[in-house]
């Protein structure tokens, strides 16, 4: 059964050994397949680690088997098991060497219990394929393996496992489901654990079917994000786009496939442009034909800066350059980007560019409108809107470079100067219509 599991891959397994029976009959098994393992223990710095530690150091000895022990640390923020697995797995990875893959001791139990979580959290398909058995550099030859059988066969050898307390304390989630599933085992329902993973086993299959039928998607990395094409996936059938979405978002999160809610917010920002957040912090938004997922947070633009008449300043990626001119304009060389104002509005005023504010309107010819929806009208990536500038004369917004500008300050016949201000960046957009 290990033999199977291993396959033809001729990486030389490197066994996580806890110093518990299933990673110590996992290091027999596979000497007994030939595959000359080598071993790591990790250390997790807590109660019973040192007793852990020790049985690693026993059981390797027994097995003649090369250990290497290393400490983590597991002091950072969040679910203390959810840290420690994430630590553990960095500190497998770092020991790996070329031509090398993780093997786990994780047994058909595990994958019940991993099942049955993952059913209670409402995590869908994904959820209920439980434990991997292959991912990229790590194997799990066990899971056909109860841990019954390998706890026996442990006893049988005279390995020098022990049991790590941890498996006893009820204020872990994995420890009161484990607890649940032996009392229905004994009362309710003989042989649930075996069926869970059953159903593991048949939903990995129509995974990979839609894995497959998915795979022409195309998710991009960016820097520290992942997008996505929104046309692409909106107009999927619906299981399939969440598979794209699912790619994503374990492209992201190190192998995790997200919750619903995280499949439905990407799938929002893809229909709508909604922009959210999702698990871990990341930021969804909407940027130009793509969905960024762990977007970094929009920006808000640099802060008031005045501008000079005549003269030129800079607002991010921006260059801004104001020309007083005397007598009235014979053309105006006009466009999205460049505008004329009647000097007089500018005379003793404050003239600053500065970010969009959440209140900001243009004066139209009757009434006036939101910056905010003049953006969203020339389609300003919603992800661009508030780090874009305005140019503002007394506190009040005259123009929306790329935009719109406001019906004030317009030359006339009494204008006798004028001011020619334009704006420039370095575009990757353009308005519509540009």
């Amino acid at each position: 059964m290990v033999g199977q599991a291993l396959g033809d891959d001729p990486c030389r397994p490197v066994v996580a050994l806890s110093g518990g029976a299933d990673s110590g009959v996992l290091a027999w098994a596979l000497q007994e397949c030939g595959s000359s393992p080598r071993a790591v223990h990790v250390h997790h710095g807590w109660p019973a680690s040192d007793l852990m530690q020790s049985a690693a150091r026993a059981v390797a000895g027994r097995l003649c088997l090369e250990l290497v022990a290393v400490r983590v640390d597991t002091s950072r923020p969040g679910s203390p098991e959810a840290v420690a697995r994430q630590a553990r797995y960095e500190a497998l990875e770092r020991q790996l060497g070329a031509g090398e893959r993780i093997a786990t001791g994780h047994t058909l139990d595990d994958q019940a219990e991993t099942v049955l979580g993952n059913l209670l959290w409402g995590s869908g398909l994904d959820g209920l394929r439980g434990i991997h058995r292959h991912r990229p550099g790590v194997v799990r030859p066990l899971l056909e393996v109860t841990r019954t059988q390998t706890r026996e066969l442990a006893t049988l050898m005279g390995l020098p496992f022990a049991d790590d307390l941890a498996n006893q304390d009820a204020s872990y989630r994995r420890v009161r489901i484990r607890r649940a599933l032996a009392g229905w085992e004994r009362t309710l329902a003989p042989g649930i654990g075996r069926r869970l993973a059953d159903l593991a086993r048949l939903v990995e299959a129509d995974l990979a079917f839609l894995e497959g039928a998915s795979a022409s998607a195309t998710v991009e990395q960016v820097g520290g994000s992942v997008r996505i094409a929104a046309g692409e996936v909106h107009t999927l059938p619906p299981a399939l786009a969440a598979r794209v979405v699912r790619r994503a978002l374990r492209t992201l999160g190190d192998g995790y496939p997200g919750a619903r809610r995280d499949v439905d917010a990407v799938l929002r920002a893809a229909a709508d442009g909604k922009e959210g957040r999702i698990s871990g912090g990341h930021r969804v938004a909407r940027v130009g034909a793509y969905v960024l997922i762990g977007a970094e947070d929009r920006p808000t633009g640099p802060p008031v800066v005045p501008l000079s008449m005549p003269g030129a300043t800079r607002w991010g990626a921006w260059n801004w350059e104001a020309r007083e001119h005397p007598g009235r304009p014979h053309a105006f060389p006009l466009s999205r980007w460049r505008q004329v104002f009647d000097a007089r509005i500018m005379a003793g005023s404050e003239v600053v560019v500065r970010p969009v504010g959440d209140d900001d309107r243009l004066a139209m010819a009757r009434g006036g409108k939101r910056v905010a929806d003049a953006l969203s009208e020339a389609r300003v990536p919603r992800a661009e809107r508030a780090g874009w500038p305005v140019l503002a004369i007394g506190g009040e917004v005259v123009w929306v470079p790329g935009v719109r500008r406001a019906y004030r300050g317009w030359v006339d016949e009494d204008t006798m100067g004028y001011v020619f201000v334009e704006a420039t960046r370095e575009e990757r957009w353009k308005p519509v219509g540009y």
